[in-house]
């Protein structure tokens, strides 16, 4: 295991050997081992197809009737925190290094359904991704959006207003998560909201008429929101598969 780079070291031929290394190692090396998004998984295309599968019946049928149905489904049923991992494809981070924290609790007041960490060659972002209703509220006639969206961006806003006074707060927090013996990276103690992305995922794709899909692409170039819909989930999920990494 002493070469670990693709590349040339002289006349010897060297190849990147983290696939290799058995799943507990590999969690074991990173900075967050029980949080770690292992891309190695991702190699496991029958059973991804299988739950994206599932989670598109489940969808369409109405057996998931809520938002919390969607977080029984992942977090505890399946355990597919790929499915919410594939929100990397929207960001140029998470390809290095990827990790998801389920129920993030940012403060005592305020609960993030999903926190999502990725590492690029500028370091590590955040991801804060707020899940809504699958069905209800999703959208007016008008095609102006509906309660679900507006009720997930109010919550990405008073995140946001915390994290700027209070995200010291967010790293003593991540402190509990960390390798015992690894130091969080800068990036993590300096405030510095560039890092930050926000991601609400409500509705279904048929959901969205011309207006409301402009609507989101204001809210993402105005506001750093990202407005998704379950259907984006899916793809995105079946997109890595190709990719084999975040």
């Amino acid at each position: 295991m002493e070469k670990e780079k693709e590349g040339m070291i002289g006349t010897l031929k060297t190849k990147n050997l983290f696939r290799e290394y058995p799943k507990a190692v590999r969690h074991n090396k990173s900075l967050f081992p029980n949080n770690y998004l292992d891309f190695v998984e991702l190699d496991n295309r029958e059973e991804i197809e299988s739950t994206v599968e599932q989670f598109l019946t489940k969808l369409n049928d109405k057996s998931i009737k809520n938002e919390i149905d969607v977080l029984k489904f992942i977090n505890k049923d399946t355990r597919a925190f790929y499915l919410i991992g594939s929100i990397f494809n929207y960001y140029d981070f998470g390809h290095h290094d990827a990790y998801v924290f389920p129920e993030f609790q940012l403060s005592e007041m305020y609960k993030v359904d999903y926190l999502l960490i990725g590492k690029n060659s500028d370091g590590y972002s955040f991801i804060f991704v707020e899940l809504e209703h699958p069905v209800k509220d999703i959208t007016l006639k008008s095609g102006e959006l509906g309660n679900a969206f507006r009720k997930g961006i109010n919550q990405l806003k008073d995140w946001q207003t915390l994290l700027i006074t209070n995200f010291a707060g967010v790293t003593n927090t991540l402190k509990k998560y960390k390798h015992p013996d690894v130091q969080l990276p800068d990036e993590f103690y300096t405030l510095d909201p560039t890092r930050f992305h926000y991601t609400v995922v409500a509705g279904r794709r048929d959901d969205l008429a011309d207006k409301t899909r402009k609507i989101r692409r204001e809210h993402q170039i105005q506001q750093g929101i990202k407005l998704l819909h379950y259907d984006n989930i899916c793809d995105n999920t079946l997109a890595l598969l190709n990719q084999r990494n975040y």
